[in-house]
């Protein structure tokens, strides 16, 4: 299956945020670039933060086409699934223990021979070395890793872990290396040209610019592209991608929805990913709900503090029209950050009452404002919004600003802050942030990761809203191994969050790719990495 929405109808937006959305749109008209081959498809994205053929050495934003991990995701729906190296799992009663049996027939790529438990053990333990970037390789560094057999391999772990899956699947915290490369040639032979074992074979990169990989034909998975091979270029500016684009020496590009939505109505098709690929939301700062919290860890000064201000900041918010500003079609109002139908815990009644509670009703909003006494009761009643950008998110900034012509519309006093996210974090994380801040969830997380992250004490302690109830839970979570029992403790949680309208939550977002219509047909992807795009494999091409 194809989810695509091709050529745009630019729906009418109402007056507040078709004033904020004005702006020109850069066009290609007049390039004269030749078109690519069609044996090659080329992919033109923004520039890595870390251009490097070390994958633990970067953040784990681009995992490369030749290389794999343990498990997979399923292209039309997200789930994980035995596509890469791991053909089973298994774990024990209480998750402190997953092991893994890898595919017989698993190859590397230029005769470095066969997958084997030996690999993992040695990618394990150059992603865990001191020299090691990636988010989310922390938790591994607790963890013992032992070959059983050469073809199953067992990571025991000081607690449990129920979701260890997803830190082994397109979120990609451990991509396995040959350790017969690097017995014969060391880290220089990685350096030049790591073997891998997925469908592309490695070829070359020029350093800022791009990297090329060449398709193996009779893959050992089963799964050959039809193409040749596959260049992926880093192009800054986004005009230049579009151009490329419309001139045929591109096959798909990355754009933001301004640019994307002058590429559908010149022809181009715009794909999405079949699953959400990111949540996004604006963040309360500050232990704000923890009663005996001293002022200088939590924001119990700041307007936010009382529950009559939260309802009214969320009353105040036009969500149909903002994210149709924002993001277009086929991205849908979000109930709770980090919430999702594909994980445990979901509430379906809460979801099902998020209009009824969440819903734009300004007058509602400023009766709640002046039954809180606001602004005059408040020594902070003016309200920070971070104005910044986040790689991968040139939209964020734009939605505080619609956010702050909402707010303005209620009664509710703001102050725009430029800052960079450096300067925002050390705030946050130094307990003296006063700000609302937009954040994303990308790829989803599974919601018992992402909930206790951003609301407890239990994962991010520098995100705790301060609040007892679910921080208790919260814990009962971390103890907790019964799958079914955990559902009803997450359930919980969302419900508590919701009620207490502990943030601002905005949106489920697809991956996006706009792709030449000449030349491409589609592409079904799920969204589940950390660049939303995978499974290079199934371009399907005209």
């Amino acid at each position: 299956m194809i989810n695509m929405y091709s050529k745009h109808r630019i729906a009418p937006k109402r007056m507040l945020a078709a004033a904020l959305l004005a702006g020109t749109i850069l066009g290609g008209a007049g390039l004269n670039f030749a078109a690519v081959a069609q044996e090659k498809v080329v992919i033109a994205v923004s520039p890595l933060g870390a251009d490097s053929n070390l994958y633990w050495t970067t953040t784990g934003a681009f995992i490369m086409p030749s290389m794999q991990t343990l498990v997979g995701n399923d292209p039309a729906t997200g789930k994980y699934d035995n596509s890469q190296l791991a053909e089973s799992w298994e774990h024990n009663e209480d998750f402190t223990s997953w092991t893994f049996k890898l595919h017989p027939n698993a190859m590397f790529n230029d005769d470095w021979g066969p997958v084997t438990a030996a690999d993992v053990v040695h990618s394990f333990e150059i992603h865990t070395g001191d020299d090691a970037k990636l988010s989310g390789i922390s938790k591994f560094k607790a963890m013992t890793i032992t070959a059983l057999d050469d073809h199953t391999v067992r990571f025991d772990m000081p607690s449990p872990d129920p979701d260890f899956l997803f830190s082994n699947a397109g979120r990609g915290s451990l991509a396995i290396y040959s350790k017969a490369q690097f017995d014969a040639e060391g880290i220089e032979g990685y350096e030049a040209a790591p073997a891998g074992s997925g469908p592309f074979k490695y070829e070359g990169r020029e350093v800022g610019q791009s990297i090329t990989f060449s398709s193996i034909k009779d893959h050992w998975t089963g799964v050959t592209a039809e193409f040749d091979e596959i260049e992926f270029r880093w192009v800054s500016e986004p005009s230049t991608r579009f151009a490329m684009l419309s001139a045929g020496e591109a096959h798909a590009v990355t754009l933001p929805r301004d640019l994307r939505d002058d590429a559908s109505e010149a022809g181009q098709t715009v794909l999405s990913s079949s699953a959400g690929a990111m949540q996004t939301t604006m963040l309360f700062t500050g232990q704000f709900m923890r009663p005996d919290a001293e002022e200088t860890r939590d924001a119990r000064t700041y307007a936010w503090a009382d529950q009559r201000v939260r309802e009214a900041a969320n009353r105040a918010l036009d969500r149909e029209a903002i994210l149709e500003v924002l993001y277009g079609e086929g991205v849908g109002a979000l109930p709770v950050y980090t919430m999702d139908p594909r994980f445990p815990g979901y509430s379906e009644e809460v979801a099902a009452s998020f209009d009824e509670n969440y819903g734009y009703d300004p007058e509602k909003a400023m009766a709640l404002l002046a039954e809180a006494g606001y602004p005059d009761a408040f020594d902070n009643a003016e309200i920070p919004l971070v104005v910044t950008s986040l790689a991968g998110n040139p939209e964020f900034a734009q939605m505080a600003e619609l956010v702050q012509a909402y707010f303005d519309v209620a009664g509710i006093k703001t102050e725009m802050r430029e800052q960079d996210w450096a300067t925002g974090n050390t705030a946050i994380r130094g307990f003296t942030a006063d700000f609302i801040t937009p954040m994303r969830n990308a790829p989803v997380r599974p919601s018992a990761l992402g909930v206790q992250i951003f609301f407890t004490k239990h994962a991010s302690p520098h995100l705790d809203i301060g609040d007892p109830e679910v921080n208790e839970l919260g814990g009962q979570l971390v103890a907790e191994t019964d799958p079914a029992k955990r559902g009803e403790i997450l359930n919980k949680m969302f419900t508590r969050i919701s009620d207490t309208y502990a943030h601002l939550p905005m949106a489920t977002v697809p991956a996006t790719v706009v792709v030449n219509s000449d030349l491409v047909e589609g592409w079904t992807f799920p969204g589940a990495t950390s660049s939303g795009l995978s499974h290079y494999e199934l371009i399907d091409l005209k």
